[in-house]
Formats: structure tokens, C-alpha cells, sequence
């Protein structure tokens, strides 16, 4: 009786050691997820932000992209520093920017008094133009139910122009 209460002691010990082993493992592959995703985000960051400095120093805007499609009249998806930095480079341009969309307005730096909710019902635009590339597909699905013109990646403008 006392061998079998010894054993499983030791078997409880071991298979707790064990459990334990595996959560501290998958916590960390999430952590190691987590970072290598940042990374990778912030590498195309870079190479998107070198491309659109080159586009610059060739005298070139971004709004050219919408001048060839007609366009004049846009919204922008996600109003930090790529937000931004895409009012900075249409300013002076053809280019209106109606308003924004952001789901955090109170915490947004952004640089434009009309901003929505992406739950609210958006007034009519010609294109909305989504700045959190990385997610795009997942923010255009959820626009395109709610509007009817094109919803555009900041990705595919700089690197079409």
C-alpha cells in the first residue's frame, strides 16, 4: 500500500512537471509568435516607407494613383503614422480626403476633424483607402459590406506608383 502511494506520488509529480513544461513552452511560442510577427511587420514598414521616400525624391506623390483612376475624392482606414504620413503627401493635391475611419478615434493622432467608427454608417466616397496594410483583407471584407465604392491596400498604391 505504501509502494502504491509512493508511486503515485512520483507519477503525479512527474506528469505535473510535465503539464507545467508544456504551458511554459507554449507560452513562449506565442511570445516567439508574437515577436516574429512585429518583425515582420515592421520590415515591410520599412521597405513600403523606402519605396514611398524614393517616389518622393523623384518628384513623384501617391497622388498620381488617384489622378489615373479619376478619383478625387477619398477616405483613409487607420489614422496613425501611415495615415498620416498619406494626408502629408496629398496635401496640395487634387486629392480630397472626406474623412477617416479608425476604431480607436480618442487615441488616433490623427490630423483630420471627420473621423468614424468603422460600425458607423460612412458617407459616400470614391475610395477608402486602408493604412493597416498587414490586415487588409480582413478591414476590406468588413467594408465592402457597408459600401459601395473600392477599398484600397496603401501597399498597392505606393508600390503601383
Amino acid at each position: 500500500m505504501v509502494k502504491c502511494k509512493n508511486l503515485i506520488i512520483v507519477l503525479g509529480t512527474v506528469l505535473g512537471s510535465v503539464v507545467t513544461a508544456c504551458l511554459v513552452n507554449c507560452s513562449r511560442n506565442k511570445q516567439l509568435q508574437t515577436a516574429q510577427w512585429n518583425i515582420d511587420r515592421f520590415q515591410a514598414h520599412y521597405w513600403l516607407l523606402n519605396h514611398w521616400l524614393e517616389i518622393k525624391n523623384e518628384g513623384k506623390s501617391v497622388a498620381s494613383y488617384f489622378e489615373d483612376m479619376d478619383c478625387h475624392h477619398i477616405a483613409i482606414y487607420g489614422l496613425a503614422e501611415l495615415g498620416n504620413r498619406l494626408m502629408e503627401d496629398l496635401q496640395g493635391s487634387s486629392i480630397q480626403i472626406d474623412y477617416g475611419i479608425d476604431k480607436d478615434i480618442s487615441c488616433s493622432i490623427a490630423r483630420i476633424d471627420e473621423v468614424y467608427y468603422p460600425d458607423d454608417e460612412l458617407p459616400e466616397t470614391e475610395a477608402i483607402v486602408v493604412t493597416p496594410y498587414p490586415v487588409f483583407e480582413e478591414i476590406k471584407n468588413m467594408l465592402e459590406k457597408k459600401v459601395k465604392c473600392p477599398v484600397i491596400s496603401l501597399e498597392e498604391i505606393v508600390w503601383s506608383v
